[in-house]
């Protein structure tokens, strides 16, 4: 399965990013059948290293959360990113099910304008 690629504004390093609110995963219309458990958010800097640079994750509090497990409903509420400087990123968002298999299910890039 190809991941969904999603758009989002951009947003000037060192302010409030506004986050990603009410994502909800489906295949062919219904959330998959194992609950999910984990969400992770991954930045590298476009045309760079396959690194990752910045991390955002559901086990941590207030960067990604989890609101229902069964349905698949998570949200990446507004915060400040550290280490999301001027220029590009590339992101992708892997969910872990309960079952302990891992899938990429959005990507995209976002821009992040330099500071004055």
């Amino acid at each position: 399965m190809k991941p969904q690629t999603l758009a989002l504004v951009p947003f000037t390093a060192g302010d409030t990013w506004e986050g990603i609110p009410g994502i909800v995963v489906t295949i062919n219309g219904a959330a998959p059948v194992s609950a999910m458990s984990l969400v992770t958010m991954r930045f590298r800097k476009s045309g760079l290293a396959a690194s990752t640079a910045v991390e955002l994750s559901s086990a941590q509090a207030g960067q990604i959360a989890i609101t229902n497990a069964a349905t698949w409903a998570f949200n990446v509420p507004e915060q400040i990113v550290a280490g999301l400087t001027a220029g590009t990123w590339t992101w992708q968002i892997r969910i872990t099910n309960a079952a302990g298999v891992k899938k990429t299910y959005l990507v995209g890039e976002i821009i992040v304008l330099d500071t004055v």
